[in-house]
């Protein structure tokens, strides 16, 4: 998998922000903004029902069944998990898991559209 990452630029407010990879003296991949108002974003490698690729700090509507709600896609204990946005506890057990089980839809990112995250 090639790992992919987008930038939300806070001084312009837009997504064209850039990041750059260092490689250090152990040979290891860094990833670093090139100052303080870039926030990174990396891809989950996951794609909704309608083939919209899922990042880190997104939120999409998800619906099972009867059941549905909305979440914000989050990197925490080494996978992709989602935070409801009424509640801000997890739903599913990760990212994959809802994929799996549930129909899935972006809704947009919460930098673009901080107005998702209103409950």
């Amino acid at each position: 998998m090639i790992l992919k990452f987008r930038a939300w630029d806070k001084e312009t407010k837009n997504l064209n922000g850039m990041a750059e990879f260092y490689r250090n003296r152990k040979q290891e991949i860094e990833l670093r903004p090139r100052d303080e108002n870039i926030i990174i974003m990396q891809s989950t490698g996951l794609h909704d029902e309608d083939g919209i690729e899922i990042f880190e700090g997104d939120v999409i509507r998800w619906s099972y069944f009867e059941d549905s709600g909305r979440a914000k896609v989050i990197f925490d204990k080494g996978m992709f998990m989602l935070l409801d946005i009424r509640t801000g506890k997890d739903v599913w057990d990760n990212l994959f898991d809802c994929l799996e089980k549930c129909d899935v839809y972006f809704q947009g990112n919460i930098y673009e559209n901080p107005e998702l995250l209103e409950k």
